[in-house]
């Protein structure tokens, strides 16, 4: 290594390791290690430098445990209703870190601000905003139409090539970090383990383990390579350049030497990645049949699968199909009531799960208006700076919010009690003021983010002018 593994790097990494997670082959928990002597921890630095040094590699580094987990909603025994998650030893996962650490920067200059996944200050907010703002604007205005189009891939992370991963990390790492860059993802043997049964070694040659920290980094620099000449091409698409001859003679002398390279296509069209989930928004209907026909193939290339099952597409437009407002995308709904609604529900599953501690009488205030907070408020005040709010709204959801904290609280309907008193004994806030203190929080996020970011360039397009209909107008955002 030119930079070896020191001490203080291997501390540090020791701990971000999670506690109470299941342990690997090793059997060594992270509580071990990070109570243990500091010895440990320049032992576990001399594995390391001795490991890419001579080339012999710890078995604990290429060994996993596969546990195969239903997916949640979806009917149990079939293979493809599986999720498979690897139980890593303790050593592959301090590498990991330490890795992702020396190298994180590197590699997200490879990725385009389009992919907001797994990057501190970016979220699912910006790309539901994107399309909530177009959606908007569509539904508002008289000669406006928008079309949304969401893929999907299966198995993506599993998918992935490992030569053509470690050629593309090769255009920015260092020949050192690509040394332990291999260690980490080739050779990797993999052990079944259903209940208390588990098979034989697995050698794998694809696919990057789910369970690493690295993985949703190394699966998003993959994919944005897969995307990037598709991308290319759809920016030059439409496009007049300059003659090749020489017109300079031909023109005065203020015109020559002028650039006549101009944008022809006065069309929208923005994408968009979050992880795996892909999606674009076009006012063109051609450009989104061209996504559709080109992409799976694009991807295909690269091993990696669309699947059509759960590929989705609206068309919105004013006094058009409805069909987009049951859309959920990334969690959240595109319309605001609908989203409103379903919010409710998780919110009160979340309630009757911790029913047994929210409504004991032998806890106090205090504690319950935290596992109030972390557990139910969360929940439904996810993403919820982005509704379109009414006085109406903002009423029904204040009533919601006020029926949790009676029942915490023990407060039948008989019981007079006002809603400022209800407020004070609970030390919460009305839901609906602090949606709009998190409505200023985003729009000041907003304003900050790079203007070549996918929600910066919706905010522009809504900002311009068209033809408004007659009679009043709906409620925005903005």
């Amino acid at each position: 290594m030119e930079k070896p593994f020191t001490v203080d790097e291997i501390s540090k990494a020791v701990k971000k390791l999670k506690n109470g997670k299941n342990v690997g082959v090793d059997e060594i928990k992270a509580e071990m290690l990070k109570c243990g002597p500091k010895i440990i921890h320049q032992k576990i630095a001399e594995i390391f430098n001795d490991m890419a040094r001579t080339g012999d590699t710890p078995e604990e580094i290429t060994k996993g445990i596969l546990i195969p987990l239903p997916k949640p909603g979806k009917p149990q025994g079939l293979p493809s209703n599986l999720r498979p998650i690897i139980l890593l030893t303790m050593l592959r996962k301090i590498l990991a870190i330490c890795m992702l650490e020396r190298t994180s920067e590197k590699i997200r200059r490879k990725i385009p601000l389009s992919q907001a996944a797994y990057d501190s200050g970016r979220s699912t907010t910006e790309h539901v905003f994107t399309f909530k703002l177009l959606e908007e604007k569509a539904i508002t205005s008289a000669d406006y139409e928008v079309t949304l189009l969401m893929l999907d891939m299966s198995k993506a992370f599993d998918t992935v090539r490992r030569k053509d991963l470690i050629i593309i990390l090769k255009e920015v790492l260092d020949d050192d970090e690509i040394h332990i860059m291999k260690i980490l993802l080739q050779n990797v043997n993999l052990i079944v383990r259903v209940g208390r049964e588990t098979g034989e070694d697995i050698t794998t040659n694809i696919g990057v383990p789910q369970g690493d920290c690295l993985s949703p980094l190394l699966f998003i620099v993959y994919l944005a390579n897969a995307m990037e000449e598709e991308r290319s091409i759809m920016e030059q698409e439409h496009r007049y350049a300059r003659p090749t001859t020489n017109i300079d003679t031909l023109l005065p002398p203020h015109l020559q030497d002028h650039s006549y390279v101009i944008p022809t296509d006065p069309y929208l069209i923005i994408d968009q990645q979050y992880a795996d989930d892909t999606g674009w928004a076009s006012t063109s209907k051609h450009k989104t049949e061209v996504i559709k026909k080109s992409i799976p193939q694009t991807l295909k290339d690269k091993n990696l699968n669309v699947n059509e099952t759960k590929t989705e597409e609206y068309t919105i437009k004013r006094n058009g199909d409805e069909a987009w407002k049951s859309c959920k995308y990334l969690g959240s709904m595109l319309d605001t009531k609908k989203d409103i609604t379903r919010r409710k529900g998780l919110a009160m599953a979340a309630y009757n799960k911790m029913k047994h501690i929210l409504e004991n009488q032998h806890i106090s205030t205090d504690i319950k208006m935290r596992i109030f907070n972390a557990y139910v408020s969360s929940i439904f005040l996810y993403n919820s700076e982005l509704w379109t709010i009414t006085q109406a709204l903002n009423h029904e959801i204040d009533v919601f919010q006020r029926i949790l904290l009676r029942k915490i609280m023990k407060i039948k309907w008989q019981d007079h009690i006002s809603n400022e008193n209800l407020y004070t004994m609970t030390n919460q806030h009305p839901w609906s003021k602090t949606i709009k203190k998190r409505r200023f929080s985003w729009f000041g996020h907003l304003a900050r983010l790079p203007v070549e970011t996918p929600v910066r360039k919706a905010l522009t397009e809504f900002r311009r002018p068209v033809r408004k209909p007659k009679g009043k107008q709906k409620t925005t955002w903005y």
